[in-house]
């Protein structure tokens, strides 16, 4: 393992701008972006009910992830991973540093934290918004949003992102760890 292996995990609510942060992190860092995302896509291609998760679903993306994620830490590339955080205690946050502590120098982890008017803000934007109404969308976010409480997660890893736009999320981010961006 090179000294200068990192590793950036972001989670947060769906529509809480984790995507972005990810992309703008590779484009202007030079980090290779792994999106949990993407791994569902594809696992759930032919599934007529593709928006339901089991927990051994959940496993198996995982370790797909990580191993991915281990893959292009031992090539000494720089990774920051994104994926949703939708339940207390976060599985997803627990079971990849689990899956990665020892693989990786220096770990960053951070939950972005936007408001819920925030969520439904971003989601109407990018024509993202589910077929459900908008008291069920936000109810859908103020649960995901309540995740973040979980004793299993620490208070500095949150960053309230309701008013940064991406690029001063990452110019905050930099300020408060420097390492990871230089």
């Amino acid at each position: 393992m090179a000294p200068t292996q990192k590793l950036i995990l972001i989670s947060g609510p769906g529509g809480s701008g984790k995507t972005s942060l990810a992309k703008w992190i590779g484009d202007a860092c030079g980090y290779t972006v792994v999106s949990e995302d993407d791994y569902w896509r594809e696992f759930k291609a032919n599934d007529p009910q593709n928006g339901l998760r089991t927990l051994e679903e959940e496993r198996i993306i995982q370790r797909r992830v990580a191993a991915e994620v281990r893959r292009l830490l031992i090539e000494g590339k720089q990774v920051v991973l994104e994926f949703i955080l939708y339940c207390d205690p976060p599985r997803p946050l627990l079971a990849y540093r689990e899956a990665l502590k020892g693989t990786v120098s220096d770990l960053l982890v951070v939950l972005l934290r936007p408001s819920v008017d925030a969520i439904l803000a971003r989601k109407k934007r990018r024509g993202r918004e589910q077929e459900q109404d908008a008291a069920a969308e936000a109810a859908i976010a103020l649960s995901q949003l309540n995740c973040l409480d979980s004793p299993h997660i620490k208070k500095e890893w949150i960053v309230p992102n309701s008013d940064r736009a991406v690029s001063e999320t990452l110019d905050w981010l930099a300020r408060e760890n420097p390492g990871f961006f230089a």
